[in-house]
C-alpha cells in the first residue's frame, strides 16, 4: 500500500522538475563574421584579393554597383534580431578608397545599404540600339 503513494510522489516530482529546465539558448551569428583585429588591418589603398583573403567574400556585392562591398554581421537571440554590424567598403580602381561601419537597424536594413543606382549609361553613339 506505500508503494502507491511513494510512486506518485516520484512521479510528480519527475513531472515538475521537467517543466522548471531552462532550455540554453546562443546567440546565433549570421552573415560575416567581423572580428575587430581583421577589420583594423584593412587599409585604404588595399586590393580586392587582399580584402578578400582576410574577410572572405561579402555578404552582397550590387549587381549596379560591384565597387560596393557590403559586410553583414547579424546577431539573433530567440528568435528575434539583436544586432546588425555593417562594414561597407567602397573601392576605386580595383582598390578600397573608403571604409565605412555602421551598427544596428532593423532585418531589412541590408537591402536599404544597396547602392540602388542604375548603371552608368555607355555612350550613346557606341551603342547598338538606336533608341
Amino acid at each position: 500500500m506505500r508503494l502507491i503513494p511513494i510512486s506518485v510522489v516520484i512521479l510528480t516530482l519527475t513531472l515538475t522538475s521537467c517543466s522548471m529546465a531552462k532550455v540554453y539558448k546562443e546567440e546565433i551569428v549570421q552573415g560575416n563574421r567581423l572580428i575587430q583585429d581583421q577589420i583594423e588591418r584593412i587599409e585604404v589603398g588595399m586590393t580586392r584579393d587582399q580584402i578578400k583573403f582576410l574577410l572572405g567574400s561579402p555578404v552582397t556585392v550590387s549587381t549596379f554597383n560591384p565597387n560596393r562591398w557590403i559586410y553583414l554581421e547579424r546577431i539573433v537571440f530567440n528568435g528575434e534580431i539583436r544586432q546588425n554590424n555593417y562594414l561597407i567598403l567602397i573601392f576605386e580602381r580595383d582598390r578600397v578608397s573608403e571604409i565605412q561601419r555602421e551598427s544596428g537597424g532593423s532585418p531589412s536594413d541590408p537591402l536599404s545599404k544597396v547602392d540602388k543606382a542604375p548603371p552608368d549609361r555607355p555612350d550613346e553613339g557606341s551603342s547598338w540600339w538606336p533608341f
